[in-house]
């Protein structure tokens, strides 16, 4: 593609265009509205945001289908890009539809609420598709303030307050630290692009000092955004005070944009400094490992098990990188996309039981789920073993993938420490299946499971789909590791 025309960057840019007019109509008719939130105004602003996925989705499949990949410019249009785009707006279908009964519930800023989330996926499909480190940050930033503001949408939880608050900050510091590792490799190498930095390295003609700090500073934004040990403070707080579809959607599509851009920039355009950084990854994916594995094994909260859960995933995909061969890169790409599955199911499940609220959060109010509501309690054990790594699932062939990923390029300690981390998985997460199979449920009201008389169905939609993929990515898992292998950037 040559971009030498402007309007080819609308054409690459194609899904991106279409979520933003989306997101700006919803804002407008919020804005225009006679009346406060009601049912169907809550409900109609969801099925448009819908429409907009579909619509980003429709252009995103003509973009794999017509344009040959082009690196030219600060876009890059390949199938790395348009997958990324798939795996987002695939979350963002399962986040809205898991969010609508929500919203009305919870009587909450419809408009913006779905606007915010249209935007902080349109960051976050920027994010993956850039070659120039500027374009990165902006794409960043869109989808981080977008989600601090969801963080702290309910305006009457002073959690939910904390939880923007403590990200915004520690998010603004991350963030300067990001900008200023910008600014020193731009020092280092004259240039912002990916490919004027991969030429300068490979050239020689950099600043050593400089670009070696830039880089650390580029990797610690990075790892804040992934929440790798030791940046990782700020997950278990604003997971247990946003809402519980935010904090779905955040543990999810944070995820996927920001590793997807990691594995770009390190592992394919700064990979001829791998000598550099690759001693200080080795020990941050051990030690996000055990430790988030560790500390998920004393939470009684469902949502900060979750979040310490996530961590110890961010360690597993840190391993991709580290090993950066096509192996490892089918494999994030793979676990990526079940772990989105698997998780906004899980969430989606959270809510039903939660019946639509943030009452019902810890473990202890699972107990007898699986007597009263049996599919519920299936679909979330299934979420939970593929989470685990259980043979005949999706998580399974994306650990397996990791682990092959690991031991071509001989890194016999993390495939080791990724097997005891999952070990000690195995056991906060049968917890919460023993609790919803074993255990009879609590006499007392408040730990009714939920007061509907039955499953809503964008609830079941989501249970639905994430159910059936989960199980197919893992008993028949040789079309989609194809199709992860013909879009890998690594050679």
């Amino acid at each position: 593609m040559n971009f030498a025309n402007q309007w080819n960057y609308f054409v690459a840019l194609g899904p991106q265009a279409i979520l933003t007019v989306f997101a700006i109509g919803i804002l407008l008719i919020g804005v225009n509205r006679q009346e406060e939130n009601t049912n169907s105004t809550c409900w109609n602003l969801g099925w448009i945001a819908l429409m907009g996925v579909l619509s980003a989705t429709i252009m995103n499949g003509i973009l794999y289908t017509v344009v040959k990949p082009s690196y030219q410019g600060i876009v890059a249009v390949d199938g790395y890009s348009i997958l990324a785009n798939w795996v987002l707006l695939i979350g963002l279908a399962m986040a809205i539809l898991i969010s609508v009964g929500y919203v009305d519930r919870q009587r909450l800023q419809a408009p913006e609420y779905f606007c915010l989330l249209l935007f902080s996926t349109i960051g976050l499909m920027l994010m993956t598709a850039s070659l120039d480190l500027i374009l990165i940050f902006i794409g960043l930033e869109i989808a981080s303030i977008s989600v601090y503001a969801l963080a702290a949408i309910d305006q009457r939880s002073p959690r939910g307050a904390e939880a923007g608050l403590k990200y915004f900050l520690l998010g603004a510091f991350s963030t300067g630290i990001f900008l200023y590792g910008v600014a020193l490799i731009y020092g280092a190498t004259s240039s912002v692009n990916l490919l004027g930095i991969e030429a300068a390295v490979a050239a020689g003609t950099s600043s050593p000092a400089m670009l070696l700090t830039g880089v650390i500073m580029l990797a610690v934004g990075f790892c804040f955004k992934v929440s790798v040990v030791p940046f990782h403070m700020w997950t278990p707080d604003v997971y247990q005070g946003a809402p519980l579809p935010i904090t779905g959607y955040m543990s999810v599509a944070i995820k996927v944009g920001a590793f997807l851009t990691f594995f770009r920039v390190f592992g394919v355009y700064l990979d001829g400094l791998h000598e550099s950084w690759s001693g200080v990854f080795w020990w941050l994916a051990v030690i996000t490992m055990i430790s988030g594995n560790l500390i998920a094994l004393t939470q009684n909260n469902i949502k900060r098990l979750l979040a310490y859960s996530g961590i110890a995933h961010s360690g597993y995909l840190l391993i991709t990188l580290q090993a950066n061969n096509p192996t490892s890169e089918s494999g994030l790409l793979f676990y990526l996309t079940v772990y989105s599955l698997a998780n906004l199911g899980l969430f989606a499940g959270m809510i039903f039981v939660a019946n639509q609220g943030e009452t019902k959060v810890e473990i202890d109010n699972y107990a007898g789920l699986g007597v009263k509501y049996p599919f519920v309690a299936l679909s979330l054990t299934l979420f939970l073993f593929s989470l685990a790594g259980f043979p005949g699932t999706g998580g399974f062939i994306g650990k397996v993938l990791i682990l092959r990923g690991a031991l071509e390029e001989h890194y016999i300690g993390l495939s080791l420490t990724l097997v005891l981390g999952t070990l000690i998985s195995y056991w906060y997460y049968l917890r919460i299946a023993w609790f919803m199979w074993m255990k009879d449920p609590a006499n007392d009201p408040l730990h009714d499971t939920s007061s509907t008389s039955g499953v809503p169905v964008m609830l079941r939609v989501v249970l639905i789909f994430a159910f059936v993929l989960i199980i197919y990515t893992g008993l028949f898992p040789s079309q989609w590791i194809d199709l992860m292998e013909a879009v890998t950037l690594t050679v």
